[in-house]
């Protein structure tokens, strides 16, 4: 399949505003709309060895070779630590690639121990990742910052618990402390900066944010749509006919009884509330939270929420959400029980894989489809703004020094986009060509919103998506009327007005 496009959208360097939804976030029983899901014991989108331009043992990496702007200089063989939430490969506890367990690509493996191994010599250093776990990774950021003795030396943050960090001066302004030759500020081959919240506090590895990959889309059964006779969503979408009125009539035809006990066996549409919530409200112009105004008393996400409220209340072809158990939500689909859901590449590999291992493959086909347009939407395909960021936390000694070994530690492809951006990995988890034109095209468009990170001061899962999905007890209308001044003084106070 072919590479992705290059092209480095813009939009994250120069909006202001705070971020979107990761696909991470998730809602407990309550309705509030930050727990972590099942993947977040692994990387998102690991790159890491997966895939390959040559798996044979023989490769021998040639990457292109880069001049050396870092001087060394040595730190007194400190160890940097880089808190994370799932096993990283290759650090210096590892002394040989078969350390990593889901080892593929043996050229690229290679590299990257070799570039730990040249790292450690230049600057008399270790580099370690601490896995501290989902839960345990933003406890250390809020309990060991705030007392003053930071665990780690960096880092890696989700947006959802990166954002409030920032906001109350966990983070230090990359800025203030890079060295002038950083390629946070050159040809970004390396690391990128994510501007917002008045500052740089944020820095992505390019390994993971130099390619459109972040997008969000719609997965459909197309053995349930064929077997049924269905028009094909990918070809109404080619034709420009792919909308909320086409998305709501493929849904009543997928939802069906089976067995005749009057029971609905499946269902047209069924998937994680975040996603189904961004994917309509972005592609119907809409938004949130994007700017310092409230945005869910527009026109544009009241159409959209009085589509969800269609689907799950009045045509019945959503399948009910499962308060106690988030995954029975996003994977119901491996199991054949929706034809439409909620996708991401992460998620879709993750089912190929486990149903490869258990000695099968998943006995369907199916497809990706952008999100529908809505009435009031332009068919520009957009997506939130995810992904992983690194944070350098206050009270780190030598944060510039730091952050300079790290930013050589990231480069274990010497600048070579042709390693860097190795695609193979995240199109294994499509089948066709189609599918991955149109992943990457969901990801071209990214868009700011901070909805999920208001914390205690809004919730969208407790104003919205409780009351109108599951205890259908309020309609839009006064969801709406009630959660338009708590969403707009929660931005007056991340905002800081």
């Amino acid at each position: 399949m072919k590479k992705a496009s290059k092209k480095i959208i813009a939009l994250l360097l120069c909006l202001v505003m705070a971020l979107s939804f990761v696909a991470c976030s998730k809602s407990d029983e309550t309705g509030g709309d930050n727990v972590p899901d099942a993947k977040s014991t692994e990387a998102p989108d690991k790159k890491d060895d997966t895939g390959s331009k040559d798996d044979t043992p023989e490769a021998t990496a040639t990457p292109t070779e880069v001049p050396d702007p870092y001087p060394a200089f040595d730190f007194g063989g400190r160890t940097i630590k880089v808190g994370i939430w799932w096993d990283y490969y290759y650090t210096s506890d590892h002394d040989d690639i078969t350390d990593d367990p889901g080892l593929s690509n043996t050229e690229t493996a290679q590299m990257k121990l070799d570039n730990v191994r040249r790292v450690e010599e230049k600057y008399n250093c270790k580099v370690q990742f601490v896995n501290f776990g989902w839960d345990g990774i933003r406890n250390s950021i809020t309990t060991s910052i705030t007392a003053g003795t930071p665990e780690c030396d960096i880092y890696l943050t989700d947006l959802q618990f990166g954002i409030p960090a920032v906001q109350n001066g966990l983070a230090q302004n990359i800025k203030d402390i890079a060295p002038e030759y950083t390629d946070l500020y050159g040809e970004q081959k390396i690391i990128k900066p994510l501007e917002g919240l008045g500052g740089t506090y944020f820095f992505g590895d390019m390994t993971e944010h130099g390619t459109p990959t972040r997008g969000i889309f719609l997965g459909y059964n197309k053995t349930m749509i064929d077997d049924l006779g269905l028009e094909d969503p990918q070809q109404l979408y080619k034709e420009g006919k792919w909308d909320f009125e086409k998305f709501a009539e493929l849904l009543k035809a997928g939802t069906r009884d089976l067995d005749g006990d009057s029971l609905t066996d499946v269902y047209g549409y069924g998937g994680i509330f975040s996603d189904l919530t961004n994917g309509l409200v972005l592609n119907n112009g809409g938004n949130i939270a994007a700017t310092e105004k409230e945005g869910v008393s527009s026109p544009q996400v009241l159409e959209a929420l009085n589509f969800i409220d269609r689907i799950y209340n009045v045509e019945k072809t959503a399948r009910p959400w499962n308060g106690d158990d988030w995954d029975d939500n996003l994977f119901a689909w491996a199991d054949g029980k929706v034809m439409f859901w909620t996708a991401q590449q992460w998620s879709l590999k993750q089912e190929i894989d486990a149903a490869i291992q258990e000695g099968a493959e998943l006995p369907f086909e199916y497809h990706v489809v952008p999100y529908p347009k809505g009435p009031s939407g332009d068919g520009t395909l957009k997506s939130p703004v995810s992904g992983n960021w690194y944070i350098i936390p206050t009270g780190v000694e030598e944060p510039g020094k730091v952050l300079q070994v790290f930013e050589e530690f990231l480069n274990w492809h010497k600048g070579d986009t042709y390693y860097r951006d190795d695609t193979s990995f995240f199109e294994s988890s499509f089948l066709t060509q189609d599918d991955v034109d149109i992943a990457y095209a969901t990801g071209e468009n990214l868009i700011f919103d901070v909805w999920f990170c208001l914390g205690d001061y809004f919730s969208y899962g407790n104003l919205f998506w409780w009351p109108i999905v599951v205890n259908k007890d309020q309609t839009v209308a006064q969801c709406v009327e009630s959660a338009k001044p708590v969403l707009q003084y929660a931005l007056d106070k991340f905002y800081g007005n």
